[in-house]
């Protein structure tokens, strides 16, 4: 009867938190609506290069974004956009992202994670950085089970990250 009562919070905590999942790439495309704002002058003029950061979920902890999954949002975003070139030649500017840091809650009812991503873009005798920090929140009203709304959080984080980024890119004059 003793262990019962031990093993038995243990094990419902167990079922209420579940195993962790890693983020959706659909999930962290931008909104469609982010497409309305973007300079005319650059559409399709950028490929993605090069991809940095992130991590793999651990199952048995926490929900993270893998390299893979934040390359795939960041250049299924500039298609939404309408920025994604298909030519690589020289002249299209290309993008570097290197994920620097996903911080996330241990605990709470409303998890803010915050993303912070440096952006390269550059081609021949240019380059100009985008550092931008951005925060996503979930609540209990997005999901009951903390891991679950831990991954939401990160996938709303990287939204909005990669949504600042085409919003500052499309109010770059230098950039044509």
């Amino acid at each position: 009867m003793l262990k019962t009562k031990i093993v038995l919070p243990f094990l419902l905590l167990a079922l209420l938190t579940g195993c962790a999942s890693p983020a959706n790439k659909q999930a962290m495309v931008i909104q469609e609506s982010v497409a309305l704002s973007v300079n005319q002058a650059q559409k399709g003029k950028f490929t993605v290069a090069n991809v940095t950061g992130g991590k793999t979920t651990n199952p048995m902890w926490t929900s993270q974004v893998s390299r893979e999954n934040f390359e795939g949002a960041l250049k299924d975003s500039l298609v939404v956009a309408g920025l994604n070139s298909a030519d690589t030649s020289a002249n299209q500017f290309k993008i570097d992202a290197d994920l620097i840091s996903l911080k996330q809650p241990l605990f709470g009812l409303t998890f803010d994670v915050v993303s912070t991503i440096t952006y390269k873009v550059y081609k021949e005798g240019f380059e100009k950085s985008f550092p931008i920090t951005a925060t996503g929140t979930a609540t209990v009203s997005d999901a009951f089970v903390a891991i679950e709304r831990l991954k939401i959080a990160n996938e709303k984080s990287i939204q909005e990250n990669i949504t600042e980024f085409i919003k500052q890119l499309s109010a770059s004059s230098d950039i044509q």
